[in-house]
């Protein structure tokens, strides 16, 4: 049921990125030829103001035609200024940054509602587990100090600690370092020493304690809400940004392509298909609804930013070549694109071809 819930919300979000190009048109008077739901054999459609609106057989996504888009196409039914290419370059902008700036939107208002109805989950200084030692110790340093579940630490070497963010900083800059520790513990104050470990990280030699928070459910209001939806949402488009130039990157593709030859690809090499995205929503619903709706609003932030890439097809390509045209005050001639164009669809079809046999023959297991 989760895993239908994806697809559907992911129909939906395509569907809306496409009504941000549909209702830009218009809004710009611009024709608008056909606005479809799902893609493949048509099930039923109808003709209003000029636009043939319906359903078809496969409903993954949706799609806008403006005729005009391709300056090579029959456009005889349509007025000159009802056309995209014929469009100053502000509304070409307009027509073809909708779409982005609607999924972005989407997923500011998803996250915004789990802020305000959710709240924010907080690590605090009060002490949930005691963690066994990494360097086969033993006793952790946690143990040797006699720290237990339920103390709450208040200073680290002689400084206050105000949060765990700020307890973690000071652990991980002291390994194999000796370290003072006062806490509470039913009302009363201690204060204990140990030898922190340490443990190699991305290269870094980190300090380890050998402790996890009690974790807190606060609430916030309106203005936090909307300061941390903006923040998250900054750093989910830094994470599909990375995510995009890894998996287009020669080195992803040749992985990709040991796909047909029955190699394992690593989950973090791996595009999902609508198919995957359902296996990772289900997976993730388990462990609440609040986990799946944060990936749709990721979800909702890589369909922005992939559709910002800046190539033709793509949406993106279709905004710089209207700034190109509004700085230059030239157009560049749809067929000097083809070759590109061609080579972009070639490696998206291969992307998502591989993506459907992926989580077909090797379903994520998240």
């Amino acid at each position: 049921m989760n895993g239908l819930l994806t697809i559907l919300m992911l129909t939906f979000f395509v569907v809306m990125h496409e009504a941000g190009h549909y209702f830009a048109a218009r809004f710009s008077k611009v024709a608008v030829s056909e606005f479809f739901v799902g893609f493949g054999p048509k099930i039923f459609s109808f003709k209003k103001n000029g636009t043939e609106y319906g359903l078809k057989g496969i409903p993954f996504g949706g799609y806008v035609k403006i005729p005009g888009m391709d300056e090579s196409e029959a456009t005889k039914d349509y007025a000159e200024d009802e056309l995209f290419h014929t469009s100053r370059w502000t509304t070409k902008l307009f027509i073809a940054s909708a779409g982005i700036i609607v999924n972005f939107i989407t997923a500011w208002i998803i996250l915004f509602s789990i802020f305000i109805f959710n709240g924010v989950t907080q690590p605090t200084l009060q002490i949930d587990t005691i963690g066994q030692s990494v360097n086969n110790e033993k006793l952790s340093p946690s143990e040797f100090a006699g720290l237990k579940p339920g103390d709450t630490i208040t200073q680290f070497n002689g400084l206050n600690v105000e949060s765990w963010e700020d307890l973690v900083k000071n652990i991980e800059i002291n390994p194999n370092k000796e370290v003072s520790i006062k806490y509470i513990r039913n009302g009363g104050v201690y204060l204990t020493t140990t030898v922190l470990e340490s443990r190699n990280i991305n290269g870094n030699n980190l300090g380890y304690l050998g402790v996890s928070p009690v974790i807190e459910q606060q609430n916030v209001g309106i203005i936090n809400s909307a300061i941390f939806s903006t923040k998250l949402e900054y750093e989910m488009t830094l994470a599909a940004v990375d995510g995009i130039f890894t998996l287009l990157s020669p080195e992803n593709i040749r992985t990709l392509l040991g796909t047909y030859s029955g190699q394992d690809i690593p989950d973090e090499s791996r595009p999902l298909s609508p198919i995957g995205l359902a296996q990772a929503g289900s997976q993730i619903a388990d462990n609440g609804y609040v986990n799946l709706f944060s990936l749709l609003a990721f979800v909702n932030v890589f369909l922005a930013v992939f559709n910002a890439i800046p190539l033709i097809p793509l949406d993106g390509g279709r905004v710089l070549l209207s700034l190109i045209e509004g700085i230059t005050g030239k157009k560049i001639p749809d067929k000097n694109l083809y070759p590109i164009a061609a080579l972009v669809i070639i490696v998206f079809v291969f992307i998502g071809i591989t993506a459907f046999y992926l989580d077909i023959t090797q379903p994520i297991n998240l």
